[in-house]
């Protein structure tokens, strides 16, 4: 092990420990600040009785996560409306890098499936679902027993199952999608809405995050004919001074608003698989979650 410099064990665990942090707390720009966190503070930890270095770091980064989400609950508490994961959005043209990254993305419906768990049991369910880690080597990382992670990971799993959409770990599409998405920007770019009748599902719901600081929904917003008219006042009041870009978020088509060059605003979706129709319509303008886009 102390063949290892800080900087190899950066380059090597860098990604691995950044997909753990990301799927644990939901925001990409939290995510980073936790890896470089880590790799600042590493210092005097490392040492010569350590098995499995990657086990050894997955652990500290679980630790770090786990405390920053109860900090982080504490202020949900005040956060004005809907809370929403922070999009990863990839709008230019990929490298060979990112489209081997692009099979490795977490899929919207994902992160926010995390959100509704507990701090950890999603750390038990991305460790066992996600890594593969064996029930043993989690209970090691969280101080719990053998027969506790398992007991949480049925829990979660049997959670998963009785959720009203079946969701993926990564990220997959059809290929009608981006035509799909590509009709919902002309509607809101014409100010066609009435176009996307057929789109969208009879129980679609609307769910903005503004953060208190961009105004948004605070409520979500249910049924076809309220989603149509939030839609209207959508296109109304951002267009045409914003544009809309079709872009991958999360691997999934979605949307990119900008104005004058600078994003403010991201759409994504959940479809009916069998349908194509949309049932979920996320609207992320809280200028925060953006910032990583600029």
């Amino acid at each position: 092990m102390q063949t290892y410099t800080i900087e190899d064990l950066y380059r090597t665990y860098k990604s691995h420990l950044f997909s753990i942090a990301y799927r644990m707390l939901g925001s990409r720009s939290d995510a980073e600040d936790m890896v470089q966190d880590l790799f600042i503070n590493i210092h005097g930890l490392l040492h010569d009785n350590i098995k499995n270095i990657k086990s050894y770091l997955s652990k500290m980064m679980i630790n770090r996560c786990l405390n920053e989400l109860k900090s982080s609950r504490k202020k949900r508490i005040s956060y004005v409306g809907n809370w929403l994961p922070e999009p990863t959005v990839q709008f230019t043209e990929p490298t060979p890098l990112d489209n081997v990254e692009r099979n490795e993305t977490i899929s919207y419906a994902f992160l926010l499936l995390m959100d509704k768990l507990t701090p950890v049991e999603r750390a038990v369910f991305i460790l066992r679902e996600v890594f593969a880690y064996e029930h043993s080597e989690i209970a090691e990382m969280l101080n719990k027993t053998e027969v506790n992670c398992r007991k949480i990971y049925s829990r979660v799993k049997k959670k998963m199952e009785q959720s009203s959409e079946p969701v993926d770990v990564v990220s997959t599409h059809q290929p009608e999608e981006k035509e799909l998405v590509s009709r919902f920007i002309s509607a809101l770019s014409n100010g066609n809405i009435q176009s996307l009748v057929n789109m969208l599902s009879e129980d679609v719901i609307f769910i903005a995050d503004g953060g208190g600081k961009v105004s948004a929904a605070i409520n979500p917003i249910f049924s076809r004919e309220r989603v149509l008219a939030i839609l209207n006042a959508l296109s109304s009041s951002r267009f045409p001074q914003s544009k809309a870009k079709l872009v991958e978020v999360n691997g999934q088509p979605g949307i990119l608003l900008t104005k004058d060059g600078i994003p403010t605003g991201v759409i994504c979706f959940e479809w009916n698989a069998e349908s194509m129709n949309i049932q979920r319509i996320y609207l992320i303008v809280n200028p925060d979650k953006l910032q990583h886009l600029n």
